[in-house]
Formats: C-alpha cells, sequence, structure tokens
C-alpha cells in the first residue's frame, strides 16, 4: 500500500500538464515603457489642465471687461436721456443706443466662441496625442510581455511512461 496523503490534484496538474511559461512582469523592459507611459500622460493631462484654467481665466476676464462697458454704457445712455428735451430725440439716442448694444453683443459672443474653439482645438490636440502615447505605449507592452514570455518558455518535459502493474 502506497502513503498518497501528501500528494493534492495540484501535483498531479503539476506533473501531467505541460508548463506553461510564467512571465516575469516586474522586469525592467515593463518598468522603462510604463515610466515613458506615465511621464507622457501626466505631461499631457498637465498641459490640459493649464490650457483649460489659462482659457477660463482668460474668458472671464473678457467677458467682465464687456459688462463693464456695457454698464458704462448704459449710464451714459441713461444720461443722455435725461439731457434730451423732445421726444424724437429721445428716439434717436435709444436707437443709437440699442443699436451699438446688439453689434457690441454680437461682437462679444463672436469673440467668447473664438476662445471657446480655440480651447476645445487645444484640448482635442492633446487628447489626440494622448491617444498616440497610449497606442504607442500597447505597442511596447505587448513586444515587452513577448519577450518575457520567450524568456520564460520551460524546458521540454520528460515523457513519463506507464509502467504495467501485476496484481497477484
Amino acid at each position: 500500500m502506497t502513503d498518497n496523503s501528501s500528494a493534492t490534484p495540484f501535483d498531479f496538474m503539476q506533473t501531467m500538464l505541460p508548463k506553461w511559461p510564467k512571465p516575469n512582469f516586474s522586469n525592467w523592459a515593463f518598468a522603462e515603457r510604463e515610466d515613458e507611459l506615465e511621464e507622457r500622460t501626466f505631461a499631457g493631462m498637465q498641459r490640459l489642465n493649464k490650457t483649460a484654467w489659462d482659457r477660463a481665466e482668460k474668458t472671464l476676464d473678457d467677458h467682465m471687461t464687456f459688462v463693464s462697458h456695457r454698464l458704462h454704457e448704459d449710464f451714459e445712455c441713461a444720461k443722455a436721456l435725461a439731457d434730451c428735451r423732445m421726444p424724437d430725440e429721445a428716439l434717436t439716442t435709444l436707437q443709437s443706443f440699442y443699436t451699438r448694444m446688439a453689434d457690441e453683443y454680437q461682437a462679444h459672443l463672436r469673440h467668447q466662441m473664438d476662445l471657446f474653439r480655440d480651447t476645445v482645438n487645444k484640448g482635442i490636440e492633446t487628447a489626440e496625442e494622448l491617444g498616440e502615447t497610449a497606442l504607442e505605449t500597447a505597442t511596447e507592452l505587448s513586444k515587452a510581455a513577448e519577450e518575457t514570455i520567450e524568456e520564460a518558455k520551460p524546458e521540454p518535459a520528460p515523457t513519463r511512461r506507464r509502467t504495467k502493474s501485476t496484481s497477484a
């Protein structure tokens, strides 16, 4: 009678199944490539963040300048209306005021849209760079995995022959 109490199914699987290569995923080839991905991704995200904040500040400053100008124009119109002595003078003053106001609002909206378009274009440009970085890094990591698997290929397992057992 043999003592099989120490043998486990796992032991059986290890002896009967071919040994699969176990790549070493902590090797330096991966580390270098991962560091490059991290560096390029972080730089891209910093650029996106800086662009967003710079553009937001510029947009807000531009808008506050416009609002200040419009308030000044509103007060000037009110003063001009107070100086009017005849209804046709008031009508001419208001017509001129509203025409300038509409033109200025259109110009301001165009300018704000240009700022927004420029911000979006810079964001898209950076996102494309990040996408290219991801593709390059995926290719590099795939190469590193293949190299590691080649290094980890097992030696051919010895073939086991079954022996005939004779029962007495």
